[in-house]
């Protein structure tokens, strides 16, 4: 993969992301941006209860592209290489950045492995190539600053 991302921050904060699709996958990203005060929705024909007990709207309806007008971006958490390849097409067209659950070659942006406290934020990123390894260099920083906090 020759994608190189720009590791930056955006402030979602009372901005419209959709998640397309409904399980595990899609439940850990919506808990994620859920942190940043994002209005996040779902879209997908089957959606877990643990996510429709989060409180966001959801929508159980197959993915149509009319459905991406006024979102900031867009999170696609399908096993459907079809789908997403047209969520990509779609996004592009209308203006709303799209990310791919483990595609990062279809992605216009990937999400790092984060850390939050308060108003300091890390974040680890590896174009998404490495996830697992931006995992643990997270959880160290994190461990870091956690154990420096209790020390001073």
């Amino acid at each position: 993969m020759n994608k190189n991302f720009l590791p930056i921050s955006i402030d979602i904060a009372n901005q419209k992301i959709l998640i397309v699709g409904g399980g595990q996958g899609a439940l850990k990203k919506i808990k994620i941006l859920q942190r940043f005060n994002a209005e996040v929705e779902v879209l997908a024909i089957n959606i877990c209860e643990e996510i429709k007990q989060l409180g966001v709207k959801y929508y159980e309806k197959e993915y149509q592209k009319e459905f991406l007008e006024g979102y900031l971006m867009l999170y696609s958490c399908t096993n459907n290489f079809g789908v997403n390849q047209q969520i990509v097409m779609d996004g592009k067209e209308m203006g709303v950045l799209v990310n791919i659950h483990d595609e990062p070659e279809l992605c216009q942006f990937v999400s790092p492995a984060i850390y939050k406290r308060g108003n300091i934020t890390v974040a680890v990123g590896s174009n998404g190539e490495d996830v697992f390894e931006s995992i643990k260099i997270r959880n160290s920083i994190q461990e870091f600053l956690i154990e420096k906090k209790v020390h001073s």
